[in-house]
């Protein structure tokens, strides 16, 4: 049984250092955290000097739109009060509200949740805004996500924004680059502001998917208005090098499955990094010194086929930290739902939505 369980905990974490494709890597495409502490990669400006080599696929990007969970993959979103708000009207009462505004000269709309302790403790609380995948809607990310409950528990507000033709502009340079998402996603912070008595310095973006990109990017271009930034099932984007690779150190926080489909662990040339390069990229950027050990969790769940491991940058100036779901799929931990897709297995060993939430409470914009 010993030797069983030495060799189990080896092969995971020779998968989550991405060791597993290094025969293939040249020599300075190689791993440098074969132990378990490690010294970070270098990163240099050019974004090819980062892009994943032997932790990448040889396949290029592929569309992600038909096969991240929809509004339609979910239930009906379980809200006590939906009512119609403009943006002079002051919320008055507890529960979500569907906004629809002119933005742009495009008509745009967000959910928004506002708690019966928001009225209760009379103060200001904290903003997350839920960002959707491809394909999907702020409905739909309501429904299966579970933030409603822990906005509820916790007294924070949360949004649901819906993109246009349901995909994020985060500078892929697709279709969808025609339309400002950040400039949007700046005006709800804004809308909610004039609704709510909202905590400034305690504003966080959270997504999946494309919507895990697209808080990325959010991050990096609106570094005074967001706290903390959180992907799951997101790898950090090449495309979106050049706009993060100067701007200030955020937290930030990484959930993603071993066996995506989508967006694969060891990354797509190109397009995506690897986990454990997205891992070391927000490391360097973030100025920490080196990767602390991988820490393998207990199996909570052992019917649900993974196995949850972790791995943090330490002594930096903001915290990164990168939870490997492994055999994990295209999926959000502790809330599976019902698709005509396969998108993998669902971890049960721990709620995504409770971890972010713990991972946001702790973080704050700088006085």
């Amino acid at each position: 049984m010993m030797i069983k369980k030495a060799l189990f905990v080896f092969v995971l974490l020779l998968l989550l250092v991405g060791i597993a494709a290094a025969q293939d890597a040249t020599p300075e495409a190689t791993p440098a955290e074969a132990t378990t502490e490690a010294t970070l990669i270098e990163a240099t400006a050019e974004a090819t000097s980062i892009a994943p080599t032997a932790e990448a696929t040889s396949v290029k990007a592929t569309a992600e739109a038909t096969t991240e969970l929809t509004a339609e993959a979910t239930s009906e979103a379980t809200s006590e009060a939906t009512a119609e708000a403009t943006p002079a009207v002051r919320f008055k009462a507890a529960g979500s509200y569907t906004v629809r505004q002119q933005v742009a000269d495009l008509t745009r709309q967000y959910i928004v949740h506002v708690p019966q302790k928001y009225f209760d403790d009379k103060k200001s609380v904290p903003l997350v805004l839920m960002l959707h995948g491809a394909s999907g809607t702020g409905q739909g990310m309501e429904a299966f996500t579970g933030f409603d409950k822990l906005s509820d528990k916790e007294g924070f507000i949360v949004a649901y924004p819906d993109a246009i033709n349901t995909a994020w502009n985060d500078g892929r340079g697709d279709d969808a680059s025609v339309i400002d998402d950040v400039g949007y996603l700046e005006h709800i912070i804004d809308s909610v502001a004039a609704k709510a008595d909202i905590d400034r310095k305690r504003v966080y973006a959270a997504g999946y998917s494309r919507g895990g990109m697209m808080a990325y990017l959010l991050g990096c271009v609106l570094p005074d208005k967001i706290a903390a930034v959180v992907s799951v099932s997101s790898t950090f984007p090449i495309y979106e090098f050049d706009q993060c690779k100067d701007s200030v150190p955020k937290p930030v926080m990484i959930i993603q499955g071993t066996d995506d489909p989508i967006v694969p662990w060891m990354g797509i040339q190109s397009a995506y990094f690897s986990a454990t390069d997205s891992l070391r990229f927000w490391g360097k950027h973030n100025q920490c010194s080196i990767l602390g050990p991988i820490k393998d969790s207990a199996d909570i769940n052992p019917l649900d086929g993974t196995r949850l491991l972790t791995q943090e940058a330490v002594k930096c100036k903001q915290p990164v930290i990168l939870y490997g779901v492994f055999h994990g799929g295209h999926t959000w931990p502790g809330h599976p739902v019902q698709t005509d897709t396969n998108l993998g297995l669902t971890s049960l060993d721990f709620d995504a939505s409770v971890t972010i939430w713990e991972f946001f409470k702790a973080q704050s914009l700088p006085s």
